[in-house]
């Protein structure tokens, strides 16, 4: 049986990897690893030009989600957690593929990586080909290795507030979108794109970038009548959090709203400390109270109080082909704040560790490297440190 199209010489290749999970980037290391191998006619290797560092793959280094990623990891049909390769995105180039897929060798493509899979900080990532697309012309490997995971949470969180992304909303709904990171960089856009009159609460210096990409209005949230405006700018429709403050933000305040949507859930930070069970019942109660407590602030009895739902990243060719199109039409536009070589891992985790990034923060693995790494890649009981 023909299992692929394409082939990669048996040999090894550099990865970020760790073996157990510490704070920081103590146990971060760059080393030498097995090209990963084929293992089914959907799955595609693909050979990584960049790949963007998220949040999450810095919170994951010192075991986050480990309960509930190891589980998946179960029902994927493997136990393996270490070595734990982070990166949840990327740009680069076919190199082999499956034989029922459809993208061929030498297609330049992005796609993500569930958390609960080997990542994408390395020189090759296996993944499978619904995880994948074309890249857009219209962007940079720069820019398409940093886009999706950001740009497949916030289609999640529209989509959860009842804003599907690639549709026209009927009548313009109006929108309160926290915060103007990565998710909330590519959330505005897709507002905008469906039609919504969209109302940005961001730091000083993003709300020149808020009303630049459509924004009918941008708040600056360090502004002493910060709470005022919000209160009194709507009602909204839909309330999305792309800045971290929780479900518990929405009974902060006298606002009017219907439904308000975060990306920043318990859950996976309560099942780490009282496992899959105890920590699943915390936090179906902790969304129950925050339900409760923005039903409580709401201005006026209402007979459809409003509601507090979470969102989580989704990888969906439709959303993937979807973001592709809205880039081409000069629709979708990714900052990056840095490019690091691929050998600086360690100095972009520590970047993205500060906080306050001003766009994504990018590894490129298409640079030539110094000296000093410009040999081989060392035997398989050996690595290589950046340090």
């Amino acid at each position: 049986m023909n299992v692929a199209r394409g082939a990669v010489s048996a040999g090894r290749m550099r990865a970020w990897r760790v073996h157990a999970y510490s704070a920081g980037t103590e146990e971060l290391r760059l080393e030498s690893a097995r090209v990963p191998p084929l293992r089914a006619p959907d799955q595609l290797l693909v050979r990584v030009h960049t790949a963007s560092i998220n949040p999450l793959d810095v919170a994951m280094l010192g075991g986050y989600g480990s309960r509930i990623l190891n589980t998946l990891r179960t029902l994927d049909g493997t136990d393996l957690e270490f070595p734990l390769v982070p990166g949840r995105d990327f740009a680069g180039e076919v190199v082999a593929a499956g034989a029922s897929c459809r993208l061929r060798v030498g297609d330049r493509v992005w796609g993500v990586v569930p958390p609960h899979r080997p990542g994408s900080h390395a020189e090759y990532v296996t993944v499978r080909e619904r995880w994948t697309g074309l890249a857009p012309l219209a962007l940079s490997d720069e820019e398409a290795g940093g886009a999706l995971y950001a740009a497949l949470s916030a289609c999640a969180a529209l989509r959860v507030g009842g804003l599907p992304p690639g549709r026209r909303a009927r009548r313009p709904p109006r929108v309160l979108l926290l915060g103007l990171g990565g998710v909330g960089h590519v959330a505005l856009q897709l507002l905008v794109d469906a039609g919504a009159e969209v109302i940005v609460g961001c730091s000083a210096d993003l709300c020149e970038r808020a009303t630049s990409l459509g924004a009918a209005a941008a708040l600056d949230r360090s502004a002493a009548d910060y709470d005022r405006l919000l209160e009194e700018s709507g009602p909204y429709e839909v309330i999305v959090d792309c800045a971290g403050v929780g479900g518990a933000e929405a009974g902060s305040r006298r606002w009017r709203f219907s439904r308000f949507v975060t990306l920043s859930s318990p859950l996976l930070r309560l099942t780490d400390a009282r496992g899959l069970v105890g920590g699943g019942c915390a936090a179906a109660a902790q969304l129950v109270a925050d339900g409760l407590s923005a039903a409580r602030s709401a201005p006026a009895p209402s007979s459809c109080p409003p509601h507090v739902r979470w969102a989580f990243f989704a990888p969906s060719s439709d959303d993937i082909e979807t973001l592709r199109r809205l880039a081409e039409r000069g629709r979708l536009s990714v900052c990056v704040e840095r490019v690091f070589p691929w050998w600086e891992g360690v100095a972009a985790y520590e970047r993205a560790a500060r906080g306050g990034a001003r766009g994504k923060l990018v590894l490129d693995f298409t640079r030539s490297p110094p000296p000093a790494l410009a040999a081989p890649p060392a035997p398989a009981d050996r690595t290589v440190s950046s340090r």
